[in-house]
């Protein structure tokens, strides 16, 4: 794991300038998949494509996130461009675990593409998970 701590200094971001979650741990960081996590809230931002290739970093990130700040994990998905059936069991899974022990997985801002897998297979409905899509136009 790395963590990367983001400062206002030179070349760094105006922390006064941003908006929701900062996300300063680095979970995964592939060709395919980059995964970030806040240090101080149950948060986690997924970008990328997640496959059969890397659902085990997608486990450990959300256990990582689970485990540090207890409670419900969120999980945003704006950035992920593909799933396949075995990203969907991961998130399904997680949300299994999360369940036991009194908690959900929500994930946030899901791509409508893979909403409708989620859908279609019947994961939607999964104990433990609650998805919210980006407004349809």
């Amino acid at each position: 794991m790395t963590v990367w701590r983001i400062t206002g200094g030179e070349g760094g971001p105006d922390p006064g300038a941003r908006e929701g979650p900062h996300y300063d741990i680095v979970e995964h960081d592939s060709a395919l998949l980059r995964i970030t996590a806040a240090s101080g809230l149950p948060r986690v931002l997924i970008t990328g494509e997640v496959d059969v290739s890397n659902t085990a970093a997608v486990t450990r990130a959300l256990r990582a996130v689970q485990e540090r700040v207890p409670g419900d994990v969120h999980a945003d998905l704006t950035g992920v461009e593909f799933m396949d059936v075995a990203g969907l069991r991961a998130f399904t899974e997680a949300a299994g675990a999360l369940h036991d022990r009194g908690g959900l997985l929500v994930l946030h801002r899901v791509p409508p593409h893979i909403e409708r897998l989620f859908s279609l297979i019947g994961w939607n409905a999964s104990p433990g998970l609650e998805i919210h899509c980006p407004p349809r136009r």
